[in-house]
């Protein structure tokens, strides 16, 4: 799992819902010649997956995309429990010291995709979310280990929330 060193300012974020590539968001902006790219990936690899991508000397996030998933799961209202739960503004820095000699991480785990009336989490992992970096519309789900175990992004206009039902068919 992808752990998290620290927490950075908030950047600035894309997000683009697209059939062929359900789910892309970029953070930033970063120069590829300069710092490579580490792709941690995870799912099934068959029928899910997920991609995140961070500077592999700094550790900054870089990019998430979710390729495929086939555990959708369409909510009326999904509201995650906050009472328990810390909020906390910026960006998350992630460990990558143990990867430097790699370009993909690939650990299997379930995906799961919850679609909201205007959000959506992707899930990779059971344990209990107990903070959320929150950056703009994205936010990352940690464990207690802080370990990420999943994606949220809010405010998703209907069209867009068409496009990724549809690609998740």
């Amino acid at each position: 799992m992808l752990k998290v060193a620290e927490y950075k300012e908030s950047q600035s974020v894309n997000i683009e819902y697209d059939v062929y590539i359900p789910i892309n968001i970029e953070f930033g902006s970063w120069n590829i010649l300069k710092e490579p790219a580490i792709y941690w990936r995870t799912g099934d690899f068959k029928k899910s997956l997920i991609e995140i991508g961070i500077g592999k000397y700094t550790g900054n996030i870089r990019s998430i995309t979710l390729t495929l998933c086939e555990n959708v799961h369409k909510m009326e209202s999904f509201n995650l429990d906050m009472k328990n739960v810390t909020l906390i503004k910026g960006v998350p820095n992630f460990q990558v010291e143990e990867y430097n000699d790699q370009t993909y991480i690939d650990e299997k785990s379930e995906l799961n995709v919850y679609i909201g009336i205007d959000n959506v989490l992707i899930s990779f992992s059971k344990n209990d979310i107990v903070s959320i970096i929150q950056n703009d519309t994205v936010g990352f789900a940690l464990d207690k280990n802080k370990m990420v175990c999943g994606i949220i992004v809010s405010g998703m206009l209907e069209h867009e929330k068409k496009i990724l039902e549809d690609a998740l068919k």
